[in-house]
């Protein structure tokens, strides 16, 4: 357990680390804080934090920087102090985007690059999970005899495109047809209730139009709707790879072949959303190697009360915690309300 000048003098790392992106001297402490202790008295405590594993010492450096438990320590235990609040410019910039943006996707995407523009890091969004939805609409595109890709329009304005394959040849006549039937039995049921219900509601077509028969398997895989499903929007890269930790291009690649398979973000955003108003996992604790280096700061968003999504900020270990808080607050509060 550390005592209150231990405390004090951790959070002067985390945060001078945070904003020069390089190690901490007691001599930092003692300019940056007006701490009534000796340059000694820090260097002793410094020595203790690393003793207990809250900061480390770069191999090239004579200073310390925070690790995993010391970016946790100040998360739990200091950061609800203090709040990097967003200014009144920002909060006016993210309420006239909203007033702008015209359809989901376009409130989806615009999010994703709010927050990355505010917190120079990677926003990253989670849209709402399409089984919870009810059906509006659906159509049919044949790309070729073997592929066609089913649209899925749901009341909260949600589109949701999966591509489907199969072994027999379906005329778009064929198609249009079963788009009939599916708008009449199932419109404004859920996704998840009318994968339960498929066959048995469909059966009584069944010998109206036997030409469909081979295909029956086939519609009732289109409903068949996992929480990978959920689609991810990210926003810009570019601020995030203008921090220091990006120099090296091949721990770019790394990073970025893991974010290009949406599911891995998923998984990460849905083990944490249901736990609390934020979560916040960092480095070692999202227990993928290739993401020790980063953290991720997560806030669910509600839609006419229910919880349907997340927002959240991807980015090194060494993020501005509070501002990226404070950040997705604001955000999730209008997202929710604009959706509702």
């Amino acid at each position: 357990m550390i005592n209150d000048r231990m405390s004090t003098i951790l959070d002067a790392v985390v945060h001078l680390y945070i904003d020069n992106a390089e190690p901490v001297s007691s001599e930092m402490i003692l300019t940056f804080y007006n701490l009534p202790v000796s340059s000694a008295t820090i260097r002793n405590d410094l020595l203790l934090l690393e003793k207990l594993g809250y900061i480390k010492k770069p191999h090239t450096s004579a200073g310390r920087i925070p690790t995993d438990k010391g970016y946790r320590f100040y998360v739990d235990q200091l950061m609800g102090k203090e709040v990097d609040a967003l200014t009144d410019e920002e909060k006016q910039e993210i309420i006239e985007q909203f007033k702008i943006a015209r359809d989901y996707y376009e409130i989806m995407k615009l999010t994703s690059k709010l927050i990355s523009r505010l917190t120079n890091n990677l926003g990253v969004v989670l849209a709402p999970n399409v089984v919870e939805d009810t059906l509006k609409d659906i159509h049919f595109i044949v790309l070729n005899n073997q592929r066609i890709v089913v649209t899925l329009v749901t009341n909260s304005g949600f589109s949701f495109q999966k591509m489907m394959r199969t072994n027999c040849d379906i005329s778009e006549n064929n198609l249009k047809e079963f788009a009939r039937i599916i708008k009449k039995e199932f419109y404004g049921k859920s996704l998840e209730e009318i994968n339960e219900e498929m066959l048995n509601q469909i059966y009584k077509y069944y010998f109206k139009y036997r030409t469909l028969e081979s295909i029956w398997d086939f519609f009732e895989d289109c409903f068949d709707f996992t929480e990978e499903d959920a689609s991810i929007f990210l926003g810009n890269h570019s601020y995030m790879l203008q921090q220091p930790e990006f120099k090296e291009i091949e721990r770019i690649n790394y990073l970025f072949d893991f974010i290009e398979e949406e599911k891995n973000l998923v998984r990460i955003i849905r083990k944490s959303i249901f736990k609390k108003q934020f979560d916040i996992i960092i480095g070692s604790e999202l227990e993928q190697e290739v993401m020790e280096n980063y953290s991720v700061v997560i806030r669910p968003y509600h839609i006419k009360g229910k919880l349907r999504g997340a927002i959240s900020v991807l980015g090194p270990t060494r993020m501005n915690y509070s501002k990226s808080v404070s950040v997705l607050d604001f955000i999730a509060q209008k997202l929710s309300k604009v959706l509702s």
